[in-house]
């Protein structure tokens, strides 16, 4: 049986929908008297009733109400893919319900994970899956892709958040760029479209749709003056505040930082990762104009450019909808840039 759980559990993990809308909160409970025992190996069944996004599983079986009758008991957790066991323990003899507490599993990546789960009483052995899907990452941060803040100036900020700066004689001639846009500084969440309308400029958001995206705040900052900028922290910032999708008037402007820091919680499965690279011609570009526009303003010491780089994920952006509807005022938790 165990088996043929195993390649039922390879074959699901191919085809589920991984999403799922809920947050995790702890373990995952896997009450063995109220399983059909015999579905456990069907796909749907493992989907409604093996599957969740937990940090690890419960697992409870009656045993019997009697002394006389108590069962030695031993749980088995195995990974079905690497066939690695994560948790293997005697409980010794029991009787009444055995509960096995909390067990939690190790984090492997941002993927669902199949698990077999063991139970033995006596010569009984129950064996089931359990589909340990990527949890909920509710009240992170995102901003689109471009320079680490912190690298521009230390005192603006110790969070990981990106500014994105603009050629704006550029965007005159061309009409718009597409920036992607990073949460939890690790994975890609959709796009920001950046578009100019004579001296106007206007900044929409797409999210990914399969990551069911609750945005709790955002807001649009088109800096000029960079060195005016004391902080990033929306809360303090002495620059205007902008709502996604208003139109701003940039004239005589050349070039400016765009900050567009969200507060939004949303399913990470699936979704592409981001490494950030600062060693990219691309981030080379963007400290070329940050440096031009201190010079110009005649604020600040050109900022040096990191010397290391660590890489960068050239992956494709996924298909994106159309922009979600934004507050016209910023909601902002200043540590909410940090990964928990």
């Amino acid at each position: 049986m165990i088996n043929r759980l195993l390649a039922m559990l390879l074959c699901l993990l191919g085809v589920m929908l991984l999403p799922v809308a809920t947050l995790a909160e702890g373990c995952f409970l896997i009450d063995v008297d109220a399983l059909d025992m015999n579905s456990v190996s069907k796909s749907a069944y493992v989907r409604e009733h093996l599957s969740a996004p937990a940090q690890g599983v419960r697992v409870r079986k009656y045993i019997s109400s009697s002394n006389e009758l108590a069962a030695r008991v031993r749980l088995t957790i195995t990974q079905a893919e690497t066939s690695a066991v994560v948790f293997d323990k005697s409980y010794g003899y029991l009787s009444g319900t055995f509960d096995s507490g909390d067990v939690y599993l190790p984090y492997v990546d941002n993927n669902t994970i199949p698990y077999i789960i063991t139970l033995s009483i006596e010569d009984w052995v129950y064996a089931m899956p359990f589909m340990q899907q990527q949890p909920r990452l509710t009240g992170n941060g995102g901003c689109t892709y471009g320079l680490r803040l912190r690298e521009l100036n230390p005192a603006l900020t110790d969070t990981w958040a990106m500014g994105t700066m603009l050629d704006l004689d550029t965007l005159r001639v061309q009409g718009g760029l597409t920036l992607p846009v990073c949460a939890s500084n690790q994975y890609i969440v959709g796009q920001a479209s950046v578009s100019m309308d004579g001296d106007w400029l206007t900044v929409a958001l797409a999210l990914d749709p399969t990551a069911q995206i609750e945005l709790t705040g955002s807001a649009v900052y088109v800096i000029g003056d960079s060195a005016a900028l004391a902080t990033v922290n929306p809360a303090a910032m002495a620059q205007s505040a902008y709502a996604v999708g208003q139109a701003i008037d940039v004239s005589g402007l050349r070039s400016v930082l765009l900050y567009v820091p969200l507060v939004l919680s949303y399913n990470p499965a699936g979704l592409t990762e981001f490494r950030y690279d600062a060693g990219d011609p691309w981030l080379s570009a963007q400290w070329a104009l940050w440096n031009a526009g201190l010079q110009s303003e005649g604020g600040g010491t050109p900022a040096p450019e990191p010397a290391v780089p660590d890489g960068l994920d050239t992956a494709e952006l996924p298909e994106t909808a159309t922009g979600n509807e934004q507050p016209a005022e910023p909601v902002w938790d200043p540590d909410s840039l940090i990964i928990p």
